[in-house]
């Protein structure tokens, strides 16, 4: 797997996160097992500290007016078995009773004289824990008060947090290494849809574009649509490029094998008139041939730009003048009386110029080479947001039984000798721009009516 897939890969990046997540929760959680482990070792050895410190004040005695100490060996044995100790009495004149004259306490009168005070020092160069408390003589020549202090070091305080706090470091990275396995697991199993799906694409044949059949979880549901919505419109455009392909194929094959006759006829040796008809036929052959291939091309142009082209705004008083002015050759076989009528105010929508002006000048052609016989009429309209452009001829028409079978391509009517290509070229435009082709008779007119939606986005 190279470095972009390991960025893009859905597993890596969940347990990616997932693992920065459990690693921060893990240091959290150390913090916090180290902070509650020296609260725990503070309170245990303080309580220790504290019941030592109040046997050497249960010790203390007077003995003819002066005060001394009966040393508690059991409570300095439990305390010096982890640390070392030391400790120091001090009668209400202030001399020195027993222990070291050096040791010291901040703790004021009034608060040892309430109970214990446990405070933080140092002693010797070493970090120690003190506690401070003071005893009141009974005894009118020995005075009221008696300090008693006793200071022990930290070494087994710090030795039992570490060890608590290791212990649970231990435990909580055996839960984080648990939890990645977890994640490991619940990725796999989450993900195995989608493995699924690719499993079912990768076998299929390359011509099967049914939908997917696979299990749907529904956080890629939409996901699991959108390609059935793909795999149906390339299905859709397949069918189309086969049955155009199947339609040309068959299509050409006539006017080609006719026109392959002549030539056979032409090589023959013949007199100068009939070399002279199998020459026209052979142009007409030719002329009928290139008038189906470009029609063929347009009418896959056309399919091709309904889901590819880009629209922009289109006036269709200008499209149409434009489109009738190059469509109109400059010689027709018989006198034809062209006009154009356009819309005030002038239609504008959204749509493929390129595509609409294949359209109208199929539709211009077709009544040109098939219709009228005096008359030909361009028209532009709109009522609301429907608008149109609509070809009339005084030509004969068509059936009414043929209606709009004439739009399906290669369709065509009982006095055309066309490809049949040109109504479906329309037909297609007009759908791609939510309309649709309608024919209709008008005052004596054929009307031939390409009808566009205003409002298509």
């Amino acid at each position: 797997m190279q470095r972009g897939d390991l960025r893009l890969s859905l597993r890596i990046r969940i347990i990616a996160v997932l693992s920065a997540v459990l690693s921060a929760g893990a240091v959290v959680l150390g913090l916090a097992a180290w902070q509650y482990a020296s609260i725990a070792a503070q309170q245990a050895y303080d309580r220790l500290l504290s019941g030592a410190t109040i046997q050497v004040a249960e010790n203390v005695y007077v003995q003819g007016g002066v005060v001394a100490l009966d040393p508690p060996v059991a409570a300095f044995s439990t305390l010096s078995a982890y640390d070392l100790v030391y400790y120091k009495v001090v009668d209400p004149r202030g001399v020195i009773v027993a222990g070291y004259e050096d040791l010291a306490s901040s703790a004021t009168p009034a608060a040892m004289r309430s109970g214990i005070v446990l405070e933080e020092g140092h002693y010797q160069n070493q970090p120690v824990r003190i506690a401070t408390i003071a005893r009141r003589i009974d005894d009118k020549d020995a005075g009221q008060w008696a300090t008693i202090i006793v200071a022990q070091t930290v070494n087994a305080r710090t030795a039992l947090a570490r060890d608590l706090t290791l212990k649970a470091l231990a435990v909580i990275a055996a839960m984080s290494v648990l939890a990645l396995l977890a994640v490991g697991f619940a990725v796999r199993f989450g993900l195995k849809p989608l493995a699924l799906i690719e499993q079912e694409i990768v076998e299929r044949r390359p011509d099967d574009l049914r939908p997917i059949r696979a299990g749907r979880p529904a956080e890629i549901r939409n996901l699991v649509q959108a390609i059935d919505d793909f795999m149906r419109r390339l299905s859709k455009r397949m069918a189309l490029m086969q049955r155009f392909i199947a339609d040309a194929a068959h299509q050409i094959r006539t006017p080609l094998a006719a026109l392959d006759a002549q030539v056979e006829l032409l090589s023959g040796p013949q007199d100068a008139k009939r070399r002279a008809e199998h020459l026209s036929r052979v142009r007409e052959r030719t002329t009928e041939l290139a008038r189906l291939t470009r029609q063929l091309l347009d009418h896959a142009m056309v399919v091709h730009r309904a889901d590819a082209a880009q629209t922009s705004p289109i006036d269709l008083n200008e499209l149409a003048k434009a489109t009738l002015a190059k469509s109109v050759p400059l010689s027709l076989a018989r006198e034809v009386d062209i006009a154009f009528e356009h819309a005030v105010p002038p239609p504008v929508i959204e749509g493929d110029a390129i595509s609409l002006r294949e359209a109208l000048a199929n539709l211009i052609d077709n009544a040109l080479v098939h219709g009228a016989s005096s008359r030909l009429t361009v028209v532009v309209g709109q009522v609301g947001d429907r608008a149109w452009i609509e070809v009339r001829d005084d030509g004969e028409g068509f059936p009414q039984e043929e209606g709009g079978s004439l739009v399906a391509p290669f369709q065509k009517g009982e006095r055309s000798a066309g490809s049949g290509l040109g109504l479906a070229i329309a037909d297609e435009v007009a759908r791609a721009h939510g309309g649709a082709l309608e024919f209709a008779e008008e005052d004596g007119l054929t009307v031939v009516r390409l009808c566009l939606s205003v409002s298509r986005k």
